[in-house]
């Protein structure tokens, strides 16, 4: 059985066409909700589907909070991750499930954003455990070190997410899960489609957010994939996410000299100054 976490808070918006595209799932599954202190219509709704959705009620302590209560909660042997303003593609789980053996821990399908016509089929490819596994996913952090798309299996020594982690936490996760894992599978077939919102927190302008960032990246470089050969793209690539989302952001109301001011000095941040040096 598949346990589906889905950790939701004020969704009121989306939260019906996010269980219903679980409900629409062939496979096996229970749906847990964990509801992290909503305020708004989230749990009126999800009552429609009482029969078939288990909700966790709980008080307001962020996504890492909710999908930590969403695993402790799974009584299934593998878990899927669910964001309660994204949906599962139809027949995600079927394409995901013929590679959910024994003797695989995870299991990664692809993404579709928005509107974005999911991508054709192809072959799919085996990693074990080691570094070709942590350089692999390094190589495209916005797609494989998401929650997004992946399958896990259940194991009594699973990690939790971090909760002192205000950004990047499914990075943290993901890369900490892989670690130990014996063997991942990438198939690339699209299984989850991601809302892109300007309502979504990464997106909205937050001065801190860049310190969130770094906060991240220092973490990640004294773990799991600090030290592999693809380490400096992960890097740069939330390099990039700062100076879009926060520096340059349309909202930041900082005067264009101040921001590339602030762009400069990140630029000399140890942490990105570094992995310019190693991808050298």
């Amino acid at each position: 059985m598949i346990s589906v976490i889905i950790p939701a808070y004020n969704a009121e918006k989306t939260i019906c066409s996010c269980l219903e595209s679980v409900l629409a799932q062939t496979a096996k599954t229970e749906i847990i909700l964990a509801d992290d202190g909503s305020t708004d219509e989230t749990l009126r709704l999800a009552g429609r589907y009482a029969d078939r959705v288990r909700v966790l009620h709980l008080t307001h302590g962020g996504v890492s909070t909710a999908r930590n209560a969403g695993l402790a909660a799974a009584s299934g042997e593998w878990a899927v991750f669910l964001d309660a303003d994204d949906t599962l593609l139809p027949d995600a789980l079927d394409r995901l499930r013929p590679y959910m053996t024994d003797d695989v821990d995870a299991v990664c399908g692809t993404i579709s954003r928005g509107n974005e016509t999911p991508k054709p089929y192809g072959a799919a490819a085996v990693y074990p455990a080691g570094h070709a596994l942590m350089d692999h996913v390094l190589a495209d952090p916005t797609n494989r070190l998401t929650i997004h798309a992946w399958a896990f299996q259940i194991k009594p020594d699973m990690p939790r997410f971090d909760t002192a982690l205000r950004l990047g936490e499914d990075s943290d996760w993901v890369l900490r899960y892989l670690y130990t894992a014996r063997k991942a599978v990438f198939v690339p077939m699209p299984v989850y489609r991601y809302t892109v919102s300007d309502d979504s927190a990464v997106h909205k302008w937050r001065e801190e957010q860049g310190r969130d960032y770094l906060t991240m990246i220092e973490k990640l470089s004294q773990g799991p994939g600090g030290k592999e050969k693809n380490w400096p793209l992960f890097v740069l690539t939330n390099y990039l996410l700062i100076l879009t989302h926060v520096v340059f952001h349309p909202a930041n109301p900082n005067s264009r000299k101040r921001q590339f001011q602030a762009a400069r000095k990140l630029r000399g941040n140890p942490l990105i100054a570094d992995a310019f040096d190693r991808a050298d």
